[in-house]
């Protein structure tokens, strides 16, 4: 196990990092640091190969600091954001310059390789050198030559973000089978929503070097601790209204600011309020909504349809409450006007309630949510 303990990292006088970081990475975990730019991801990976050192707090190796250990001591194989490749060399000379290293016999040598470059479909460029490859084929190169020798944790910065969609949905797969054929520990970097999830066994989320949440896809998806993450995972992003407390007919309800809009909530969001008049924010999934052309029992929220957004497999209508718009995942039949109105299925039970930023509630039995196709009448 990887563990860092109260990690800070400044550059210069006053540029942070990362900003007393806490991560534990399990033994054949596969790990995701994921954030946007600038958020302290590759500087992490650095610091726990031992390229970078921190400048303050600890990183551990199954309880013992592995601070002072050199970076080609701690078995660890590491895939730059940039490449990293030896222009002199070939790509095959490339793949097997680690396994040369560790001082491999030949035949082996060659098997891995091989194998390496057949699951990154580089069979047909061994012979060729850098500077004669597109930068998705540096990328899977780069790549290969982490993944080529056996290591006690992959450290993999981005692998695959320069490539085209196909083969890096192809590679999000394989990458995943490859990690639990190894019984490997990796710790995978991403700015990428989509890959997080379907690769992580637990996900970290960092901003400004602050980490905001770790926990299971599952957990992060359905349980967002506050705005920022709920923004940031999910395709598409969570949506937000802002709205105040109301009494409509005897019972609270959350009243969508600049709107004629109120949603009824149950008691048990309610008493999360504590009497505060101001400050929320209220959250909702594309996929824990339905529409309808009418109003019914369970579509009670009107809005005015703002833009389609076909997909194939679904269509992604905005529809505009108040100042607010609310993304709903349909069946790709459902076709309704721009600026039509339609009703929503949103009420308190399917709603994430947000008090400044920070998550308060969220739907009961999140696990259990399914994309919900209604019909558009």
């Amino acid at each position: 196990m990887i563990e860092l303990r109260n990690v800070s990292k400044i550059y210069g006088q006053s540029t942070v990092a990362l900003r007393n970081l806490n991560l534990e990475i399990r033994d054949q975990e596969f790990f995701v640091i994921y954030g946007p730019a600038g958020a302290g991801k590759s500087t992490t990976l650095r610091i726990i190969a031992g390229i970078t050192k921190p400048t303050q707090g600890d990183v551990l190796r199954d309880g013992e600091s592995i601070l002072d250990v050199a970076p080609e001591n701690r078995n660890m194989a590491m895939a730059f954001e940039n490449y990293a490749l030896y222009s002199h060399m070939t790509v095959y000379e490339n793949l097997a310059f680690p396994l040369k290293a560790s001082k491999y016999e030949k035949k082996e040598l060659d098997d891995r390789v091989q194998q390496v470059a057949r699951v990154l479909q580089i069979t047909d460029l061994l012979d060729r050198r850098p500077g004669f490859l597109s930068g998705g084929q540096r990328q899977r190169v780069s790549l290969g030559r982490c993944i080529v020798r056996p290591s006690s944790l992959y450290l993999l910065d981005e692998p695959i973000g320069h490539l085209d969609a196909k083969l890096r949905h192809r590679m999000r797969a394989e990458l995943k089978a490859m990690a639990f054929d190894m019984n490997a520990t990796v710790a995978l970097v991403t700015t990428a929503s989509r890959e997080a999830l379907a690769m992580g066994d637990r996900i970290a989320i960092l901003r400004s070097g602050i980490l905001e949440q770790v926990g299971t896809p599952e957990e992060i998806y359905s349980y967002p601790q506050n705005e920022f993450v709920a923004s940031f995972v999910g395709e598409p992003p969570m949506s937000f209204l802002d709205v105040e407390p109301a009494q409509v007919n005897g019972s609270t309800a959350l009243h969508v600011i600049a709107s004629q809009v109120s949603i009824p909530i149950p008691p048990r969001v309610a008493e999360t309020m504590n009497g505060e008049k101001s400050g929320y924010r209220l959250g909702v999934r594309a996929n824990e909504l339905s529409i309808n052309s009418q109003k019914d029992e369970h579509h009670q929220t009107p809005g005015s349809v703002y833009v389609i957004e076909p997909l194939g497999y679904c269509n992604i209508i905005s529809v505009k409450v108040g100042e607010g718009t609310v993304r709903v995942v349909v069946d790709p039949t459902t076709r309704p006007e721009v600026n039509e109105t339609v009703w929503m299925s949103m009420n308190g039970d399917n709603v994430h309630l947000f008090y400044k930023e920070q998550a308060i509630v969220h739907p009961e039995g999140n696990h259990k949510v399914k994309v919900n196709n209604h019909t558009y009448a």
